[in-house]
């Protein structure tokens, strides 16, 4: 084991199903991951599918195997990593792979269910600790991931891991329902039915939806989650491990949220904002795992 190495204790059923981070010297922070097995899977969507985007073209991508964050990375989580780093109100960070760049910004008015920074410490909100982050910048999800002994997700593993083994619009089928992810339902997709009569409008606590067949969960709506590729356009060419264009100003968010309707949250929709931004956006890391190690 690495000198430094801080060791977590945790009874554990599954090895792979719990990973303790401890970057260097910093304090860790405990991330649920699940594996994810490597494969082949046809990336994008059929021009068939309803609400296909011309960006959505298909091609066949190769993947090793990777493990991911069971759940969003939820506000207590991302508070830590903050007040580890002494981020100050304007949340930003002068040091890290991207120094003097904003991390997030609090959350206020109508979308206060993310941080505040109070009293020289950044805090969850009340009753939304568990809820995934909101407001964080590109920046901010890969200065975490870094920090957690891990990375984002490239664009072609944040999909895979979505449908996990299925070609259908949604990890679901081919609609989603609003007791299958929190979306703005009021606009359908297909025919599923709804059965609650009041939509929430806003986020929810991380798992409160049922997981996909890898264990993941809220992989469509609840936060847009960013990925660590710049948006462009698809290759025509089978592809192992790919990483995303070359060139480009944007970066790449995938999954829809709260308040995207169902064909924005379906696996292959794809969109870009740039890496300053902040919106009802959050993220989820993948591995490697660096120094841990879990007793059971």
């Amino acid at each position: 084991m690495k000198a430094g190495s801080v060791i977590y204790q945790q009874k554990v059923t599954n090895i792979d199903s719990v990973i303790f981070y401890n970057p260097g010297t910093n304090p860790g922070i405990n991330i649920t991951t699940v594996q994810i097995p490597g494969g082949t899977f046809t990336m994008g969507s059929p021009v068939s599918e309803v609400n296909h985007e011309s960006n959505e073209t298909q091609y066949q991508v190769t993947l090793t195997a990777f493990k991911m964050s069971k759940y969003e990375i939820t506000n207590a989580q991302y508070a830590a990593f903050l007040n580890t780093k002494s981020i100050g109100s304007n949340g930003l960070y002068t040091g890290g792979t991207y120094p003097f760049k904003t991390l997030i910004y609090a959350t206020s008015g109508s979308y206060d269910w993310g941080l505040h920074y109070t009293g020289g410490q950044w805090l969850p909100v009340t009753g939304y600790e568990n809820n995934p982050v909101i407001k964080v910048t590109w920046y901010g999800a890969a200065e975490f991931a870094t920090y957690a002994g891990g990375r984002l997700p490239t664009e072609a593993e944040w999909e895979y891991a979505c449908r996990g083994n299925t070609t259908t619009p949604f990890n679901t089928g081919n609609c989603l329902s609003d007791v299958q992810a929190n979306y703005l339902w009021v606009y359908p997709y297909n025919t599923c039915t709804n059965t609650n009569t009041t939509y929430p409008f806003k986020t929810q606590p991380v798992g409160t939806y049922t997981a996909n067949s890898y264990g993941l969960h809220d992989m469509h709506g609840n936060v847009l989650e960013w990925c660590n590729d710049l948006l462009g356009t698809y290759p025509t060419t089978a592809q192992t491990n790919p990483t995303g264009a070359v060139t480009g100003s944007e970066r790449v968010f995938r999954g829809g949220s709260w308040y995207s309707n169902a064909q924005a949250c379906r696996s292959a929709y794809r969109n870009g904002m740039l890496p300053g931004s902040n919106d009802r956006i959050g993220f989820r890391v993948v591995g490697p795992v660096v120094h841990c190690l879990a007793l059971s």
